[in-house]
């Protein structure tokens, strides 16, 4: 018998495992924050409960605002419960009431008058023909009542129900309608059993004519509540909470879970709404990434990046906010940092999701949101040009300056006192800015080694010519390195014209050849008064020693810890380009049977335009150089035709340079090396005694008569 094979799952493909890495990034980031925002950090600090007795004085350390949800509660309840219900007029009533009325005298006076029937039979077809439910000796004494004295009493009873119910009558005061009616009908002269009939029905009949409007009742109701603001309770800074010996009561309770002073288990509702707030910021700011910054989007790492940045600040934030200032919290370092390594549009955005989030966290205290997303904004801004890492410190201060100025605008609302509580969050803000410097300046080399970013601060520094890198070349490698800063000034002006990262192009070139350091005189740069080796090598074993320049570049790199965004300069700056020297010399001395494969570098291709760009800036400088009369149209033509052969050649098939990139690359390209590369008046020998001239102090001097001209 033969056993099926099981039914796998078919693999998901490169875009679909992406999506599936996203997916569980963005989930990891959603619990993360909302377990962040919820769990208690400290559960050993103080465990109280109502009724209990306080085992010490406990003392407010720092001033804090809540609302107290007990009696915000209650006094809505006694504000809906002031407003009268709205009544509303009923005609229908009072004519019902009337029919009433006149229905149960017409069924007595029909039955007193029927014909051949006994005093019983006269009761029960009264009774049938009423309608409302009367005493068996009324209606019995009335049957024997006569006819105009029934008349009398009904005309007497239509008239008090239609006083009494014209005035209205509303459900709670029917009892004393009632009695009113009662009342006015025995101030009537009327006969007794008549009058006692009369009341009776009159009372029955009597309804309310007030009704309640039950909607606009209830709208008004809760207008009152909606318009009275929460009970906000203030605990100022060095106030005793509660004392040693005191019984904690629920008001107590509140004052110190304000300020964070007791233990609260938690709570599952306030888990679930932080897990929905996280998942609905985490959803705008995926949104935002893919829309926007499609190339964060795709990169894995830059995202894990966000959301590390995002958890670890959020949870600092509420354990300073909690134990300390909610003011000390340095937020605006995590903008600054994104800032500083990726844009400063995404860390506005981002400024203003964690500055949302940050007030929610603590408690919806949205005045920290609005000091947070300001201090952030300052952040980002003082760190749009920063060159040395100490302007990180600086920033911060500015960073602080922006705290201080909306804390006291928003204490100055809330009339706060000057001292000490304004002063004290006055300090405690400019403090946080300085703090927030002072963690970006410590955090940001572990951010550019842990996920390999390079910094325009990070590119200054090894752009540096005293970088040790840098300067064995300039010792060892001279025209190496004297090439690599005119390809690398090349390379720069065409990235600008692209829109590429100029300063990462720049500092890129510097390095890309430092593998010629192994072998220095093994290239032509360096080859000054010394002989050739390849004169006296096979072409194979030529481009076995040219090719070695990458892989010795990529072990020089490791071992001087250059970033990866540096590194991949080395690795693809040649991609699988021939050497075409040496393949042509292999050519003519195999007659053609050569494998060109063994001729080629080993890659891989450029993956990004920068890259791109410095290949084609370092075929494009070493074709015009070898032009022997290189004139604006021949240099123009010599460079379009390298960027010609690199696209014909597949080089630039894995970026995503255009054809619109490649024509503004060359023109680029043309105009730096044309002025590199114009040609040159030839000075004449002057041949004699120089003519001499006399100097303004009399003293005389050959005259250098200077021939110039284009």
């Amino acid at each position: 018998m033969r056993i099926p094979r099981p039914a796998f799952p078919p693999r998901l493909g490169p875009e679909g495992e992406g999506r599936a890495r996203k997916a569980v990034i963005a989930l990891t980031v959603v619990v993360a924050l909302a377990l962040a925002a919820s769990v208690e950090y400290f559960p050993e600090r103080l465990s109280l409960q109502e009724g209990q007795v306080s085992p010490r004085d406990l003392e407010a350390l720092r001033t804090v605002d809540f609302i107290d949800w007990d009696r915000t509660i209650e006094r809505r309840q006694q504000a809906a419960a002031a407003i009268q219900p709205v009544y509303r007029l009923s005609p229908a009533a009072l004519e019902e009431a009337r029919g009433a009325a006149v229905r149960a005298f017409d069924a007595v006076i029909a039955a007193r008058q029927a014909a051949g029937v006994s005093p019983d039979e006269r009761l029960a077809q009264a009774k049938r023909e009423l309608r409302m439910a009367l005493p068996d000796d009324v209606v019995a004494a009335a049957l024997q009542a006569e006819a105009v004295r029934l008349e009398e009493a009904r005309t007497a009873a239509l008239r008090a129900v239609g006083q009494v119910m014209s005035e209205g009558v509303r459900r709670e005061d029917l009892d004393r309608a009632r009695m009113r009616v009662q009342s006015l009908i025995r101030g009537q002269p009327l006969n007794p059993e008549a009058a006692r009939f009369a009341e009776a029905a009159a009372t029955q009949a009597v309804r309310p004519t007030l009704l309640v409007e039950e909607a606009e009742t209830a709208r008004l109701r809760r207008r009152a509540m909606d318009t009275l603001e929460p009970v906000q309770v203030r605990v100022l800074r060095g106030e005793i909470v509660v004392r040693r010996g005191e019984v904690v009561t629920k008001t107590h309770l509140l004052k110190l879970q304000a300020l964070g002073l007791t233990n609260t288990p938690l709570a599952l509702d306030r888990l679930a709404g932080m897990l929905l707030l996280s998942a609905m910021l985490v959803a705008v700011t995926a949104v935002y990434l893919r829309q926007y910054h499609p190339d964060i989007w795709q990169q894995d790492r830059t995202l894990i990046l966000l959301g590390a940045l995002g958890l670890v600040f959020v949870v600092v934030g509420r354990v300073v906010v909690t134990r300390v200032n909610p003011y000390l919290m340095p937020m605006a370092a995590a903008p600054m940092l994104m800032a500083i390594l990726l844009r400063a549009r995404l860390a506005l955005f981002v400024a203003s999701v964690l500055a949302f989030f940050a007030g929610a966290a603590a408690g919806n205290d949205f005045h920290l949101g609005i000091v947070t997303l300001v201090g952030s904004l300052a952040g980002i801004f003082a760190v749009r040009r920063v060159q040395h890492r100490i302007d990180l410190a600086y920033a911060g201060l500015k960073v602080g300056i922006a705290n201080a100025g909306v804390i006291i605008a928003l204490r100055l609302v809330d009339q706060f006192p000057l001292y000490p509580d304004m002063l004290f969050d006055t300090f405690s803000g400019m403090a946080n800015g300085f703090l927030a410097g002072l963690v970006a300046l410590g955090t940001l080399p572990i951010l550019e080694n842990l996920f390999g970013l390079v910094t325009p601060i990070k590119l200054l520094e090894l752009a540096d010519p005293s970088h040790p890198l840098l300067r064995r070349l300039q010792l060892e490698a001279p025209g190496t390195y004297h090439h690599s800063i005119m390809v690398g000034n090349l390379a720069e002006a065409a990235a600008e014209v692209i829109g590429g990262h100029s300063l990462l192009v720049r500092v890129g070139t510097y390095y890309h050849d430092v593998g010629k350091l192994r072998r220095p005189v093994f290239f032509a740069e360096n080859q000054i008064g010394v002989e050739n080796p390849h004169d006296k090598m096979s072409p194979s074993l030529s481009a076995l020693t040219v090719v070695a320049h990458v892989r010795d570049g990529l072990q020089l790199a490791r071992e001087y810890g250059l970033p990866p965004a540096i590194v991949d300069f080395i690795a693809q700056h040649h991609g699988t380009s021939l050497i075409t020297y040496f393949y042509h010399q292999a050519l003519q001395r195999t007659d053609g049977r050569v494998e060109e494969e063994s001729y080629r570098y080993d890659g891989p291709r450029p993956q990004t335009r920068e890259v791109a760009v410095l290949m084609l800036a370092d075929a494009a400088e070493a074709a015009v150089r070898s032009l022997a009369h290189p004139s604006p149209d021949r240099i123009e033509q010599q460079v379009r035709r390298i960027i010609r052969d690199k696209l014909e050649d597949g080089q630039l098939d894995e970026c995503d340079l255009t054809f619109r990139d490649l024509d503004r690359i060359a023109q680029a390209f043309t105009r730096i090396l044309t002025g590199i590369f114009h040609p040159r008046v030839e000075y004449p020998e002057v041949e004699g005694e120089l003519p001499k001239r006399r100097r303004p102090d009399g003293s005389v001097g050959h005259k250098l008569a200077k021939q110039s001209g284009r």
